[in-house]
């Protein structure tokens, strides 16, 4: 067990490394593109605001630089985030502003904008980027230090020289506001463009392979942190999965042990006369304490792990004696046993199930066997020759589930088989436009044409009976009549029934 969940975690967790790997230029790419639109969003904004707060101010020839007017700086720039520094220029040398910093804007490079307005820019070393939004009226400016928000947001997490950002505004020529223009081919690259009113501004974000590369070993640790958490996550599953599966493994050979497994019978009746035809043998586990378990909970696997082979052996001792308890061993009624392909793989079932109606006195027309269409016959000439014993000893046979699985019509040319089940999916189809329908009308005239006996299952209403009544189906198991019962209940019904027909 241990070697399978380690070789299991083992192949997820690599199986997950390389997924995710393989995504990490996706992730880098949308990082990338997220960043670029969330600049853009907030650079827009600002400029918009801080070119709203200007165009509200005294032409900048009119303004004076005084304690009041310095006051005014000050509480504008207090008042508006966007803007860190707010000053007025004269003539380029009478100079006040909001904070005591000098600005030169000769070192700026300037991109005219309109209604007087520019941007200009400067680089100072490799921390940041100054820009400044101006507006000018004769030898007079003002300008506004924008403040550069989450401009060195992906800088400050990857290398300097390996993203560029570039702006342009209303058409003009871009402007570098981070770091130089890319010395090699952009590797990975984003642009977004916003617009309001007059005032379009376009924001491209650069990244060479290094950017990527190095972004790829940020990611690395939560790479692994994520193959491990699935990898941990399935090789659980799987485990408790394994460990169920064993668990009722034991479990079903307990109630082996112990003969838990009971018959249910579930009576095929003709709807004309209201005649006890027979009954289908259902498995139910019945444990100690008389809970019944669903029969979906271990059916399934008891098939898939071979122990169905046990659990019909125990059937069978049971509905020999049953039937016998029920007096049909003096009547042509049967009991329906179902078979899987793997009970006609040897004789053992064949000398088992004669051997347990030699004992109680039964003929051969009391038991007839079921095989399913849902389960695939992988050698039916050999399958057939198994029931050609069957069929020598008087003991008929019936495919059930007919028209929804494997065989199709094969297994009736092939298998001998005498009676076609008509499967509930197909019944359910009456009275409603369902194109199942259709089938269900080609089976009951296949089964005309080929001189077959029909049972129709899970039939629940009388309008069910009546339209397969019309169509020569009288054969009818379901909850019309009654539902699956152990044999003591069916003893009590098969009384009332009689003694209602009578």
């Amino acid at each position: 067990m241990r070697t399978i969940i380690a070789s299991i975690f083992v192949t997820i967790f690599a199986v997950s490394l390389a997924a995710v790997s393989y995504f990490n230029h996706f992730y880098a790419e949308r990082a990338l593109q997220r960043d670029t639109e969330q600049l853009l969003f907030e650079f827009h904004d600002a400029l918009v605001e801080a070119k709203s707060m200007l165009a509200g101010l005294p032409e900048p020839d009119d303004f004076r630089c005084n304690d009041k007017t310095y006051g005014e700086l000050v509480h504008l720039s207090f008042e508006n985030p966007a803007i860190r520094l707010l000053g007025v220029l004269h003539d380029n040398e009478e100079y006040c502003a909001s904070d005591a910093v000098t600005v030169d804007l000769s070192a700026y490079k300037s991109h005219a904008l309109s209604g007087g307005f520019s941007m200009a820019s400067a680089a100072h070393g490799d921390e940041h980027t100054d820009l400044l939004l101006v507006r000018t009226h004769g030898n007079s400016r003002y300008f506004a230090n924008l403040n550069p928000f989450l401009i060195n947001h992906l800088a400050e997490h990857a290398c300097l020289d390996c993203l560029s950002y570039e702006i342009t505004i209303q058409g003009e020529p871009t402007i570098n506001f981070f770091g130089e223009p890319l010395s090699q081919a952009a590797y990975i690259e984003f642009d977004s463009f916003r617009k309001e009113g007059p005032l379009g501004i376009s924001l491209s974000i650069k990244g060479t392979r290094e950017f990527f590369e190095y972004y790829k070993e940020l990611s690395w640790v939560s790479t692994v942190a994520f193959a491990v958490i699935v990898a941990s996550v399935l090789s659980f599953a799987a485990y408790r999965l394994l460990t169920i599966r064993q668990s009722l493994g034991r479990v079903i050979k307990d109630a082996l042990r112990f003969s838990e497994f009971v018959p249910f019978y579930q009576p095929i009746v003709d709807s004309r006369n209201g005649q006890v035809l027979g009954a289908e043998v259902l498995a139910r586990w019945r444990r100690g304490n008389g809970e019944i378990v669903p029969p979906y909970q271990f059916i399934p696997f008891a098939e898939d792990s071979g122990l169905i082979i046990e659990i019909t052996e125990q059937l069978v001792e049971k509905v020999t004696a049953d039937l016998k308890r029920f007096g049909w061993n003096k009547t042509g009624q049967f009991a329906s046993v179902n078979i899987v392909p793997e009970h006609l793989d040897s004789d053992v079932f064949y000398k088992l199930l004669t051997q347990g109606m030699e004992r109680h006195g039964l003929i051969p027309k009391n038991i007839s066997l079921e095989i399913t269409e849902r389960r695939q016959i992988a050698n039916l000439a050999q399958a057939r020759k198994a029931l050609d014993a069957f069929f020598e000893y008087g003991i008929d046979l019936k495919l059930d589930d007919a028209g929804t699985g494997y065989g199709g019509f094969s297994y009736v040319q092939e298998l001998g088989i005498s009676t076609l089940k008509i499967d509930k999916m197909f019944v359910d189809t009456i009275q409603s436009d369902d194109v199942k329908r259709s089938v269900l009308d080609a089976i009951i005239a296949f089964a005309k044409s080929s001189e077959l006996k029909t049972i129709a299952e899970g039939v629940e209403d009388k309008a069910q009976v009546e339209y397969l009544e019309q169509h020569g189906v009288y054969a009818i198991q379901g909850y019309v009549y009654a539902k699956p019962m152990p044999a003591e209940d069916l003893v009590d019904w098969l009384a009332k029934n009689e003694s209602e027909a009578s």
